[in-house]
């Protein structure tokens, strides 16, 4: 026993699997973030700081003096072409230390490309 759907419904069901995979790419492509962003309230601070100065195309030298005037640690990075730095910030709302690991990336001629951010332990501040 076979079924036949008309033609008019057969287009009907095409049309609704068509826009059905549309929606479903739109959201995909309407929830990435950009380079850089993040959704973590308590690191947004941060985000704008370094957004405010260091732009993209910003070089590493810039990057490096931007993190050692404002007593940054940086870290040994495995990946050639970056630069890893630990940022800490007191959120002004809560009063708490927040705490960053950002991963800045450099293109072949050590400009700034992008850059990570991702929360983690508040270390105890050395004295």
């Amino acid at each position: 026993m076979t079924s036949v759907l008309h033609p008019a419904r057969q287009c009907l069901s095409r049309l609704k699997l068509i826009y059905l995979l549309l929606a479903a790419l739109a959201l995909a492509c309407g929830c990435k973030q950009k380079p850089g962003e993040v959704d973590d309230p308590q690191l947004k601070p941060i985000q704008e700081i370094i957004k405010a100065n260091l732009p993209l195309g910003s070089p590493d030298a810039a990057v490096s003096h931007f993190l050692a005037v404002r007593g940054y640690p940086t870290e040994t990075s495995e990946k050639p072409g970056t630069i890893v730095a630990i940022i800490r910030h007191i959120d002004i709302a809560t009063v708490k230390p927040v705490t960053a690991r950002v991963t800045f990336y450099f293109d072949a001629n050590g400009k700034l490309n992008t850059y990570e951010i991702v929360r983690t332990f508040n270390a105890p501040v050395p004295h």
